[in-house]
Order: C-alpha cells, then structure tokens, then sequence
C-alpha cells in the first residue's frame, strides 16, 4: 500500500512517523524549510514516545517543484493534514495521485472539508475523518507527540469497503488508535465541538490545553461547546447529551494538557487561523436557523481582530 501524506504540519509530521513503521510506502508534499529538513535529517518524534525515522524511508515532493507524472494515480490512501484553507489547492493534488478504488481524508478542523474534498475526488473515495491526537512542531523536523489521541473514520457512503478496512488496521498497527464509525457526520462534528471550545479560549489566553481545566475557563468553554451543540441538534446530528459532550471536553484537555493548539501557534505567528469554519461557521449556521449564539460570535469576532 502507499500512503500520501498532504500538507506537511504537526499532525502530517506526526502521522508521516508513525505510519513509517508500517511497511507500507510512505510520500510526503508540502512546502517550506520543515519539509527540506525532514528531507535532510529524517523526523525525530518526542513527548508521549521517543524515535527517529531516517529520510530515505520516505518519498518526498515539494510544492514548489510540483509532483511527477510517475506519481499520477499511484496512491492507495491520501491524507490531507494542511489547515482548512488547504483543502481547494490539496484535493486537487489528491486527484491527480489517487487510485480509482484508492480512499482519501481530510483531518483538517471545521465543517465542510469532507463536501469539499469529495467534490474533487467523488463521494466514493471520500472518507470522513477525525483525531484527537495532539502535535505541536517542537524545530525543523522534530515533532511533538503531545497527546495521545483516536483516529476515528467513516465512509460518505455505505457499506464499509476493504479498502478503508485494511487502512485501519495498518494505522492501527503503527501505534494509532483508529476506529471505523458508522456516522460521519456525528463525529466530525464532536470534534467541532471540542475544537470551538478549546481553541479560541487558549488561543486568547496564550495557554496550554490543560490550564482550560481551571473552573471559570472551563465554564466558558462548556458555555460555548453547548451552543454549539444546539446548532448541531437543530441540522438534526446526534451529538448526545450536554453532560456527555462536557464530559468528552474534560478528558481531551486532560490527554492533551501539554499541546499548544494549532490556533494558539497560529496567533503567536501571525497566520490566518481557521476560525470561519469553527467559531463564526457555527455563528453563521446559528444565524440561519434563528438560533442566539453570542459566545461563538464574540470569539470569533475578536480572533478575526487580532489576525490577518
């Protein structure tokens, strides 16, 4: 099997590792001087475990070059691991390097990325996806494991095919906890949730994950996950009780307590963050439905203040 690995950040870096103790082919794109060094010196992973993976166990291509022919429909599994704003340019680069029966996914934060990479790649090959897993760039080509998490996996499109059977168990086999899930939908937006609950706050704060556990912080972040919950419930999604979604809140923080957010690094670096499809798409889709949503807006609303 080979794998392609798209936008090459702290989750793609992660995941580029991992799946590297398999024996599957591993290929990696994306830009930058973290993806020269991780062609130079290989990636080092720290924090939940410690190893090193030698460059030549990976097959790299860089943006700036573009992709050979010989790449053309030559991949069994892609994974998109760029921001949000990467899925248009990426899911294209899926399609030109994808099998026919090949399975592509997105673990990108927000709503609307598994729509939109189907619409490049067609519904058929199209996965939902999301994880838990905690990873932060510690230097050029190092990777902190910040948090162990769950890969969690479901198909646009019923019944379950090997294909995404056989993916499993190989991410399995690499030390990832991945389970296949019946509905997509529910689950991608659980981890919207969680990620509008967390990912401003600490964003603002400048904190870790952990220090949201401290009771007014975590009241807020409840405050706003509830509200976002009661748009999920009105698109008619399971998202289950209030108590529950607090519950799963609580013990992400406590497995990811020392991650830096991906939002938090992106404020601290000055980039563009993710939040029109996490915060203000939550506020946006509250809107239409008649649905208040003030935590949500305002969060929003200062996040787009403070960033291009």
């Amino acid at each position: 099997m080979k794998i392609s690995i798209l936008g090459i950040g702290s989750i793609g870096t992660l995941f580029a590792a991992l799946l590297s103790r398999t024996e599957h082919q591993i290929h990696l794109h994306g830009r930058g001087e973290h993806l020269a060094m991780i062609a130079a010196n290989g990636i080092n992973v720290v924090g939940e475990d410690s190893f090193s993976i030698e460059s030549q166990r990976f097959e790299i291509t860089f943006e700036e070059a573009g992709i050979p022919s010989r790449f053309d429909a030559d991949s069994d599994v892609v994974i998109i691991t760029g921001k949000a704003r990467s899925i248009e340019p990426l899911g294209k680069i899926a399609a030109k390097i994808i099998k026919t029966n090949g399975i592509a996914f997105a673990i990108t934060n927000g709503l609307g990325n598994t729509e939109k990479l189907s619409h490049h790649l067609g519904m058929h090959r199209v996965v939902y996806a999301s994880t838990t897993h905690g990873a932060n760039i510690a230097s050029h080509s190092t990777v902190e494991w910040a948090g162990k998490g769950q890969l969690n996996l479901a198909k646009l499109t019923l019944p379950q095919d090997e294909g995404l059977e056989t993916f499993a168990e190989s991410v399995t086999n690499s030390g990832i906890d991945c389970q296949i899930v019946d509905d997509g939908r529910s689950m991608i937006w659980n981890k919207v949730l969680i990620n509008i609950a967390i990912n401003p706050l600490a964003a603002l704060a400048g904190v870790k994950n952990g220090e949201l556990l401290e009771t007014e912080m975590f009241s807020n972040a409840v405050f706003t996950m509830i509200e976002g919950a009661k748009v999920a419930r009105a698109e008619h999604i399971d998202v289950g009780t209030n108590q529950q979604l607090e519950d799963k809140l609580r013990q992400v923080l406590i497995s990811t307590s020392s991650n830096s957010c991906s939002m938090l690094e992106d404020v601290k670096q000055g980039n563009p963050t993710e939040i029109s499809v996490l915060n203000r798409e939550i506020s946006n889709r509250g809107e239409k439905l008649g649905i208040r949503t003030p935590l949500n807006n305002m969060l929003a609303s200062i996040i787009e203040l403070i960033t291009p």
